[in-house]
């Protein structure tokens, strides 16, 4: 007999073809019956975590794509009849093995996935700074920016992290705008920007070096799920969560004078392989693009937002403990995905700082995309805010100052994600290598540049994705789906 195993288990829309679809009030969680699919051995479900609905991916036809496009050849298809839909519990660790977990497809079950516990990339703490925060804003072109308009005003950024203090941020000379009806916890009790002081709260006050006047989104997905975790321990499936809820917004119609961009900002990641499921299982996260979590961010992008990853902190020269010494592997899992930025840390001195992940990314070899600056005195959360955890805030408030000037419009491919992701690393500031390396990616991201930026071009010419429903039907359709998994959970309880 081993011991419980995080999962998820994924279902396929024959488990839920015929059932009755119950009204689904917007922005509410679907509780899941406290009852396992009886097809899957040893499975005990998570009744709290609801179902959550997982878009399908359909190839674009050439005839509708522009020669000029940047990016994957998908759109997202929302649509309940095409959909499939997660649960999470836990399943004994030996039924666990390379070849997967057995269960019986004919009752709509798709597979099932490795759910592994999540931190943030803090490390080094003992380490003194290197410069402040004034510092930081000078090098990225602070000043520049906003005198071009680009502050971050009336773009969303969602720290995906351990929850935001909002008042501390106030005391500390940073005053975003915020909306907590666009904010995601994972359970009740937790009350969006008065959340204690923590990680989260370093991440939001470095995203406003750049972009001050950005409208902050609180998710706080890395609050303990696990017995005997830390409270900044996260299981993915939360993450999963939470995206889906992002999504739902980008996917939704918009009311005059709502952001129309959204910048997701991630400082957390997967430590070590042994978190994950063994090497060939088809559940694994960390090299699998077909896991749900690496799906759900790429409808995401595909949906308009701009997402950045963390590299992690498991650098040759000043590990993380948590690598447990393992510092050639890569870059794990979504961190790594090809359509997201990559972020990889320097200091002010523009080196590199020892304990950034070095690529390649496992789901996209050419990690990092780019680097940014950390490990300087800012936040006060810590004496240093370091770590990719810092430098990744720090470039999405660069990139949220950017969409100020430039928002997302689904009609114009030049403000696409992928558009933009190829411009900032066009115009980075080489490090390293010539070109590309696996240690600052294309280089340091250059507010500077930016800044003289008076017009979008198409920097590659490539295939970019689009969503091709309209913004209402989109958006009714997901919550379709998640009621339609809801109700087919609640019959999985009586089997």
């Amino acid at each position: 007999m081993g011991k419980p195993t995080n999962v998820l288990v994924e279902f396929s829309p024959a488990a839920i073809r015929g059932k009755a679809l119950p009204t689904f009030v917007p922005g509410r969680e679907m509780a899941a019956e406290a009852a396992a699919p009886a097809k899957v051995p040893g499975f005990e479900i998570d009744a709290s975590f609801g179902a959550v609905p997982m878009p399908k991916l359909v190839p674009r036809k050439a005839a509708e794509m522009d020669p000029f496009d940047i990016g994957p050849e998908f759109s997202v298809d929302a649509a309940p009849e095409v959909s499939n839909y997660l649960v999470r519990g836990t399943i004994d660790s030996d039924a666990i093995n390379e070849a997967g977990v057995n269960f019986d497809r004919s009752q709509g079950i798709v597979a099932v996935y490795s759910d592994p516990r999540i931190q943030p990339c803090i490390t080094c703490p003992s380490t003194p700074p290197v410069g402040t925060a004034a510092n930081v804003a000078n090098l990225l072109g602070v000043p520049l920016l906003a005198r071009r308009g680009m502050d971050g005003t009336g773009v969303y950024v969602a720290v995906v992290d351990t929850g935001i203090n909002l008042p501390y941020l106030n005391a500390h000379g940073k005053h975003p705008h915020t909306d907590s009806a666009k904010s995601w916890v994972p359970h009740a009790g937790l009350v969006p920007f008065n959340i204690p002081v923590n990680h989260g709260t370093m991440c939001a006050y470095d995203v406003c070096i750049a972009a001050p006047k950005c409208t902050l989104l609180d998710v706080a997905v890395l609050q303990s799920t696990t017995p005997g975790g830390s409270i900044m321990d996260g299981l993915l499936s939360d993450a999963v969560r939470a995206y889906s809820f992002l999504l739902r917004i980008m996917l939704a119609p918009h009311r005059p004078g709502d952001a129309r961009s959204m910048v997701v900002t991630n400082s957390w990641g997967m430590f070590h392989p042994s978190w994950d499921f063994p090497p060939g299982n088809p559940g694994r996260y960390m090299d699998n693009p077909n896991h749900p979590f690496n799906r759900i961010v790429g409808s995401l992008e595909r949906a308009g937002a701009d997402i950045l990853f963390a590299a992690g902190n498991c650098g040759r020269d000043c590990p993380d403990s948590r690598c447990q010494g393992y510092t050639t592997g890569g870059i794990y899992g979504a961190n790594g995905h090809p359509q997201v930025i990559c972020i990889a840390g320097v200091d002010i001195t523009k080196a590199r700082v020892g304990y950034s992940s070095s690529g390649p990314g496992l789901l996209s070899r050419m990690k990092p995309d780019l680097t940014c600056y950390t490990h300087f005195s800012g936040s006060l959360v810590y004496p240093a805010d370091g770590g990719t955890s810092a430098a990744c805030p720090t470039a999405a408030g660069v990139v949220a100052a950017f969409r100020a000037k430039f928002p997302y419009d689904r009609t114009n491919i030049k403000t696409h994600p992928a558009a933009i992701h190829s411009l900032l690393e066009h115009t980075a500031e080489d490090r390293g290598a010539v070109g590309f390396d696996f240690d600052y990616g294309w280089g340091i991201i250059n507010g500077r540049k930016l800044a003289t930026i008076t017009t979008l071009t198409v920097m590659e010419p490539e295939a970019v994705v689009e969503v091709t429903e309209e913004r209402a039907p989109a958006v009714e359709r997901v919550e379709q789906v998640e009621a339609a998994a809801a109700a087919a959970v609640a019959e999985l309880a009586k089997v």
